[in-house]
């Protein structure tokens, strides 16, 4: 008995190695832009929790827009632009900082899960879901809606629509979270 996934197929006629490589050059260039787009969302949740607000606004273009639904009154509404987004939306959300009076401490951790890509050439749109919890005891959980575009350096976001669809407080006591940035400064 011969193991069939071992047995090499018989090579293609000489017109169907060419059509073979193109469709085969097609699916893997496919197949990048899919990690490509998720490599920028991955991006965007780990700058934003480790609070690298320079490097977070690498994932927007520059005319990108934001669309905050169920954070909060102040919060919510829609952010026009990459320096707006960071600065008026993102910069704004941390809690006030105990040890510094006058400084917002920003604290989250995101559990980013079940995202969809629907690829159509420089354009993507995509669904995904988060569990996120902020300064040790707001729970939020809700969808990430994206439009991104290819630019000649990466995948950015044009449009992004976060909805929080639940929230809550942690009703424990003594839960006290390590900010992400010294978790990351140290060498692996």
């Amino acid at each position: 008995m011969t193991d069939q996934a071992s047995t090499p197929a018989p090579a293609p006629a000489t017109g169907d190695l060419a059509a073979t490589v193109a469709d085969l050059t097609r699916r893997l260039a496919r197949l990048e832009d899919r990690e490509a787009v998720r490599d920028t969302w991955l991006d965007y949740c780990h700058r934003l929790d480790a609070f690298d607000f320079d490097a977070l606004a690498d994932v927007f273009a520059e005319d990108a827009r934001l669309e905050m639904d169920g954070l909060g009154p102040g919060l919510d509404g829609t952010y026009q632009g990459r320096r707006s987004i960071v600065d008026d939306f993102y910069r704004a959300t941390g809690a006030p900082d105990p040890e510094n009076p006058g400084a917002l401490r920003h604290m989250t951790g995101h559990l980013s899960t079940n995202m969809e890509i629907d690829l159509r050439g420089d354009e993507a749109t995509t669904l995904a879901y988060f569990f996120e919890i902020v300064d040790d005891s707001l729970v939020l959980i809700g969808t990430y809606q994206h439009r991104m575009r290819r630019h000649p350096d990466r995948w950015r976001f044009a449009f992004l629509r976060i909805s929080v669809r639940y929230r809550a407080r942690l009703e424990v006591g003594s839960v006290k979270g390590q900010l992400l940035g010294p978790i990351l400064d140290r060498p692996v």
